[in-house]
């Protein structure tokens, strides 16, 4: 009898949430074609040098199911995917945009390297410094010589969530002023228009829980830099200049859009020094 009432009551509540629930909206496919062709002429527009490409190289898995995260890094330092939880791809769709910028602010010369949307053809080809089954770290330097940057990508066990250090060097005898941003073109849950927003410490693309894809991405600084630094949302999927980072910071929340989300630093580089920032994507 006790167990008939408890089946009775389960029932009545489900029937309730259904009632109650209004169905999730579908995509609206139009838009999400229109929004994957514009990806796509945006990308074919930018320069791209011999040395740019999306294709991994190194691949990294972990979890399962809500746990779950994969993510490929290019030979130059991309990160190309990002999987989690298992089947909610936040990168890998359209054309891929992911990857880091300097600006000399010193002398207005900028460097970039941001995979599918293109690169500045002024970089000198990367090193594998090291690769294990948890982490790669990756040298490159700028073809005039003046900054290298080495980058540590690691997956972190147990928290869904990819770090990535950032060591800039200046090799010159003088100092300078250097902008140097992480960006990526967030396609949350394989959906080209997300909502955007950004706080000091972060920047994040995502779908509502009111719709069929609601999982998002978010990029966040760790730690407490000693220098100016801050997240923003971006209303294209480019990569931001990086001499004029905040070219197309439109204040949040956006919504619907085909955006982007970085981490701006503003670094004093005294002669021959390195500077290192800590980043960290992970899914939600």
């Amino acid at each position: 009898m006790k167990n008939l009432a408890l089946a009775a009551i389960v029932l009545a509540l489900c029937s309730y949430s259904l009632a109650g629930t209004p169905s999730a909206p579908k995509i609206n496919t139009q838009q999400e074609a229109t929004a994957s062709l514009n990806q796509k002429s945006a990308a074919q527009a930018v320069p791209h040098s011999p040395f740019a490409t999306s294709t991994c190289s190194f691949t990294f898995t972990s979890g399962a199911k809500n746990t779950f995260l994969k993510f490929c890094v290019t030979v130059n330092g991309n990160i190309t995917q990002i999987q989690t939880p298992a089947g909610q791809e936040h990168i890998a769709i359209g054309s891929f945009g992911e990857g880091y910028g300097i600006c000399d602010a010193s002398a207005d010369v900028a460097y970039f390297d941001y995979a599918d949307f293109g690169d500045s053809g002024n970089w000198g080809p990367s090193t594998v410094v090291s690769h294990n089954a948890t982490s790669v770290k990756i040298v490159r330097s700028t073809a005039d010589g003046i900054w290298t940057l080495t980058q540590t990508i690691t997956q972190v066990a147990g928290t869904s969530s990819i770090k990535v250090v950032m060591a800039l060097k200046n090799n010159t005898a003088i100092a300078k002023t250097a902008f140097l941003v992480r960006y990526a073109d967030v396609d949350a849950d394989g959906v080209f228009n997300n909502n955007f927003d950004a706080t000091q410490n972060s920047a994040f693309g995502w779908n509502s829980d009111a719709t069929l894809n609601p999982f998002g991405l978010m990029l966040q600084n760790v730690g407490t830099p000693a220098f100016t630094f801050d997240g923003f949302e971006q209303n294209t999927s480019l990569g931001p200049p990086p001499c004029n980072p905040f070219a197309n910071f439109v204040g949040g929340p956006l919504t619907a859009v085909d955006g982007s989300i970085a981490m701006f630093y503003s670094i004093p580089m005294p002669k021959a020094a390195t500077k290192t920032v800590t980043l960290s994507y992970k899914g939600f």
